[in-house]
């Protein structure tokens, strides 16, 4: 009797420690964890991403794609111009951190060199494929001219005519990527007015990007603490400017938001993240789109919004991006402040949620969400990409101007000619591992000590305050094998009460 009340005690006392142990994990357990995961991430940031001379463990990846014009004179002559999408053309990158200073601010600057190399085996083509496209140089310079006196126009008329210029040219796809010189860009160096003079006697859509030394341009990153990480990794300040002085407003102007490096840890599905592209000139927000898995690891997909480049009608918190009223908007977003005065407009690949009007002025586009959309795909509790790829395309807008000969053919409208996906989709072995320790064994550990606590808490808790119960109920009624229960004699005893046997009785 006393062993079992001694086993059922400790039953009791195990199971409730067992279920203690289990709502201790749910209150303490992703607090504790977390910050050690975030001292390790602490580390890994200042002697990975940030370490001078180093290569960066990643694989990112550009896949270039021309829209080979079909025909350029029937379009001269009005018809709508026909597009032959011609591509991948696949560049592989090394990025090695160049420059790096740990400031006392608690931030971190750095300078990134990327080398690309063509990848001619997983390429459409080799790049000495040939490709018909606006003269992007020219179409420039008309547009830039469409308001100037008519004198002026008649004297550029006669330079493009000295020069042999025309609307359109066929270049390599080198050519087209890292650049040509163009004597045209060289003409309006000594003409236009220093903002709105190309940096460059040469035009290339990648120009000066390849192994080219990034000299004092430094990127300035927020660093977190285990403490509060709900900053790290944005970006404080490009090329030392908080500000950009394109927009309206300071809050358009203001650099903030990740540059794809990483995003700070615990998001969810309400989160909204900010994106900070130079090329684009601006920061943009990404929402949730759907759920995802990369090497066995859940993440979250976010994407631009679809009123992400409207007009302020649709979206009047792009108001401050208006140039000239009205606002492009339709999908399409004017770069043309921030590209020395180019007529240059992004989209989203193949006019991919942008206006239908758009798309009917051409003939060849499909927009298609699988293959257009720009995604990153982030796990929650590190923050980190888990596949992140860009995607852009960039547009021109042409204008007529009557006097400007040469040019005789063009007309108002939004014509595309490259488009880009630049990421990384494929994360190195040593990457994955790192982030599986990080992501998944935690929530393993978690899982199987919840498991076990509550399994074995209520069924050791219960168990032992059953047997107890039992036994002090046997007790308190004093049970005996001579008297049941209540305490009187069996029925058994009752009956052979009284009852002799004759043969045993004497005379």
């Amino acid at each position: 009797m006393i062993m079992k009340q001694v086993c059922a005690g400790v039953s009791t006392v195990l199971g409730m420690c067992l279920l203690v142990l289990g709502g201790l994990t749910i209150v303490y357990y992703e607090p504790f964890i977390n910050n050690m995961i975030f001292k390790e991430m602490l580390k890994g940031t200042e002697s990975t991403l940030f370490e001078p001379g180093s290569v960066i463990d990643v694989k990112p990846v550009l896949s270039v794609y021309f829209f080979n014009v079909t025909n350029k004179d029937e379009f001269l002559a009005g018809d709508k111009p026909i597009l032959q999408e011609v591509g991948p053309y696949v560049y592989y990158q090394k990025w090695i951190r160049w420059k790096s200073y740990k400031n006392a601010n608690r931030t971190i600057s750095g300078s990134l060199k990327k080398i690309y190399y063509f990848d001619r085996e997983a390429s459409y083509g080799p790049e000495s494929d040939l490709v018909t496209t606006l003269d992007v140089p020219m179409v420039t310079a008309v547009w830039q001219v469409r308001y100037t006196p008519k004198f002026i126009q008649l004297i550029f008329s006669s330079m493009l005519e000295v020069l042999k210029k025309t609307p359109f040219t066929t270049r390599n796809v080198s050519e087209l990527v890292w650049g040509y010189e163009d004597p045209l860009l060289k003409m309006a160096r000594d003409i236009l007015p220093p903002e709105q003079r190309f940096p460059s006697d040469s035009f290339g859509f990648f120009l000066n990007a390849n192994n080219s030394d990034p000299g004092n341009n430094l990127r300035n990153f927020l660093i977190g603490t285990p403490e509060d990480m709900s900053q790290h990794l944005e970006v404080y300040s490009d090329d030392f400017k908080v500000y950009l002085n394109f927009w309206k407003t300071n809050e358009c102007n203001r650099i903030h938001g990740s540059d794809g490096s990483g995003f700070p840890p615990g998001l969810n599905r309400t989160s909204t993240l900010y994106f900070y592209t130079a090329a684009l000139c601006r920061v943009i927000p990404l929402h949730f789109v759907k759920d995802v898995e990369h090497y066995g690891m859940k993440g979250y997909r976010f994407s631009p919004p679809e009123d992400v480049f409207a007009d302020e009608t649709v979206n009047p918190d792009n108001a401050c991006f208006c140039q000239g009223s009205p606002c492009i908007g339709g999908g399409l977003f004017n770069l043309s402040i921030c590209q020395f005065g180019a007529p240059a407009v992004v989209s989203w690949p193949h006019f991919f949620q942008a206006d239908q009007k758009y798309l009917d002025a051409v003939v060849g586009l499909k927009p298609d969400a699988e293959k257009h959309q720009f995604s990153m795909d982030i796990a929650s509790r590190t923050g980190s990409v888990l596949s992140g790829v860009g995607k852009a395309q960039i547009n021109f807008a042409l204008t007529n101007v009557s006097e400007v000969k040469p040019a005789q053919g063009l007309r108002p409208m939004i014509f595309p000619v490259v488009w880009f996906s630049d990421g990384v989709a494929v994360l190195s072995p040593g990457i994955v591992d790192q982030l599986r320790m990080a992501i998944n064994l935690p929530e393993t550990i978690k899982a199987t000590v919840l498991t076990l606590s509550f399994i074995f808490g209520c069924v050791m808790f219960v168990g032992g305050i059953t047997i107890c119960v039992m036994l002090l109920y046997r007790k308190t009624v004093g049970f005996s094998p001579e008297h049941g229960v209540d305490g009187k004699a069996p029925a058994h005893a009752s009956r052979l009460q009284g009852v002799s046997n004759p043969a045993m009785e004497k005379d």
